[in-house]
């Protein structure tokens, strides 16, 4: 960290050196889209040509390492994937309202970090911006990523209930084996985590959970479509963790947390629970206990 820092510095000195009425801002794209802690970042850097005025020297840096954030932070948007035919970059192109409302959104980002120091009379600036994904997530629900991009009206607005699964039916690619479940079955469950146990998966916003039976016919067990439209625009569809324990102490999925084990994740991104696991599921949704209309899920990479 030390030496990249030191080689920003040295390279904005060279800059200010060679161009003397510039304020310059550096091009290096260093935020992330972090679905564990549920944000997308933008960092940049700046500086300006020193003046006679230090205090706007200062704000010419800062101003020019707010840009390049907000360029970074547009870029990492872009990326974010809504399902696994859908990017949020895909959604800008074919809607200029989408479009807007992004660029609004980056516009009025929050500013999670800012250093600024002087390297001699040279302003050295360094800003952090973050786009929370959803309300809880952090920032306020008006200007998170879910409401930005309407996904409660544009996918949540009609209730999909589990369907009947036919009883007997093995799980796939495991036939006549059930994965072992994990919960306490004496209390209501409260939420449920479907761990992958390293199995590749590209994280989205809008996850859908499927089983297979027999006959290759594939059933729905949780999408956008089982989520309360209220729901996902506070805590949108789902959370991520990189461990199941991790996972377990995600205060919104309670207390009695229900571990999942998935089979296996299709080509088109989709993860598919045996039908015991989602038979037993469908069970514990029932008499006024449907965690998943709140979505109480979590997706866990172990």
């Amino acid at each position: 960290m030390m030496k990249k820092r030191g080689f920003f510095c040295f390279t904005v000195f060279i800059l200010v050196m060679l161009c003397p009425f510039m304020t310059i801002a550096q091009e290096e794209m260093t935020g992330e889209v972090n679905w564990v802690g549920g944000y997308v970042s933008g960092i940049g850097y700046g500086t300006a040509t020193p003046s006679k005025n230090k205090v706007i020297d200062k704000l010419k840096a800062i101003r020019a390492a707010k840009v390049v954030a907000q360029r970074d932070l547009l870029e990492n948007i872009k990326g974010v994937r809504i399902s696994s035919q859908t990017t949020v970059e895909n959604m800008m192109l074919k809607e200029d309202i989408i479009k807007t409302r992004v660029d609004g959104t980056i516009k009025g980002a929050q500013v999670f970090k800012q250093h600024f120091e002087w390297q001699g009379n040279v302003p050295l600036a360094m800003v952090e911006l973050r786009v929370y994904m959803t309300g809880s997530a952090g920032g306020t629900t008006s200007k998170s990523l879910v409401n930005t991009l309407d996904l409660d009206r544009k996918y949540g607005t009609s209730y999909y209930p589990i369907p009947p699964i036919p009883q007997g039916t093995p799980s796939p690619g495991k036939p006549g084996v059930s994965p072992p479940i994990s919960y306490d079955s004496s209390k209501p469950v409260t939420g449920v985590v479907f761990s992958l146990a390293g199995q590749p998966f590209e994280r989205v916003l809008l996850p859908a959970i499927r089983t297979e039976t027999k006959s290759k016919r594939k059933i729905t067990i949780y999408s956008v479509k089982s989520v309360d439209p209220k729901i996902i625009r506070t805590y949108g569809v789902v959370r991520y963790a990189d461990t199941v324990e991790a996972a377990r102490k995600i205060t919104y999925l309670g207390d009695n947390i229900m571990v999942v084990p998935v089979v296996y994740v299709s080509n088109d991104n989709s993860i598919f629970i045996g039908t015991d696991a989602a038979r037993l599921v469908k069970e514990t949704i029932r008499f006024d206990n449907d965690y998943l209309q709140q979505a109480k899920v979590a997706i866990s990479s172990e």
